[in-house]
């Protein structure tokens, strides 16, 4: 699996389409569009799944998201999981820049998904406002996964 944007305790780090830099989109401004520090070229909205390695990193955005927060607790040897990634990430392009698509590698981050009480995976979790809004499991269409993020 395959995962281009990564994030830190300040915000999501996005290459320029235009020239590559690495730039960093703070959380509470992920909705905004922003501009390249090297060219000044306009910054898509996240429209990628990102991948969450610290539990630092974890908590900073879920608390200083402006916008939902769509939760994707996976394993690599999960085949159902190998199934849903298409999918999550063609959520994640739809619904750019009205929500935050993440990945938690449950193997890799335990003490992320025992928060959430991960019995099974694939498991999503939803959070608005920093706070719990829905949690469902299992394989998701994309359109069905925006569905029941929307009703949340």
């Amino acid at each position: 699996m395959s995962l281009h944007l990564t994030a830190d305790d300040r915000g999501i780090i996005l290459p320029c389409p235009a020239c590559g830099t690495a730039n960093r989109i703070a959380y509470a401004k992920a909705a905004q569009q922003g501009r390249c520090g090297t060219c000044k070229a306009k910054l898509p909205h996240v429209a990628e799944p990102v991948e969450i390695t610290s539990a630092s990193d974890f908590a900073a955005l879920i608390t200083q998201s402006t916008l939902p927060v769509v939760i994707d607790f996976w394993a690599p040897w999960c085949g159902p999981c190998q199934m849903m990634a298409p999918e999550f990430a063609k959520a994640a392009a739809l619904a750019a820049g009205t929500a935050i698509f993440i990945k938690v590698n449950t193997d890799e981050r335990q003490d992320i998904a025992s928060q959430f009480r991960i019995q099974g995976i694939p498991a999503f979790a939803l959070i608005k406002g920093g706070k719990l809004a829905s949690q469902t499991s299992g394989f998701q269409p994309a359109d069905r996964l925006l569905a029941w993020m929307r009703q949340a």
